[in-house]
């Protein structure tokens, strides 16, 4: 099953204002959508910035090395080649 991160903090969300624990919740969401879609160290830093007020479900826009490739030269250059 595709979960989206979206959703596995909102259930880590639910879980925090139910006041239920980070292992808890945790074992709670592996169990409803898999055993690898969140672990309990991920769920403790959730649940910290929530806890700050942070309860923002998106990551923080990041600043990075700019893309080498652009994706539309990519993309023709995909087209061309498989033509």
């Amino acid at each position: 099953m595709d979960v989206s991160k979206e959703l596995v903090r909102g259930c880590l969300l639910y879980d925090f204002k139910a006041d239920l624990s980070a292992a808890a919740s945790s074992r709670r969401t592996c169990q409803a959508f898999g055993d690898s879609v969140v672990n309990e160290r991920t769920t403790r830093h959730w649940f910290q910035k929530l806890r700050s007020g942070d309860l923002s479900l998106y990551d923080k826009a990041r600043t990075g090395r700019p893309q080498a490739l652009d994706d539309e030269a990519l993309q023709a250059a995909i087209q061309e080649d498989s033509s």
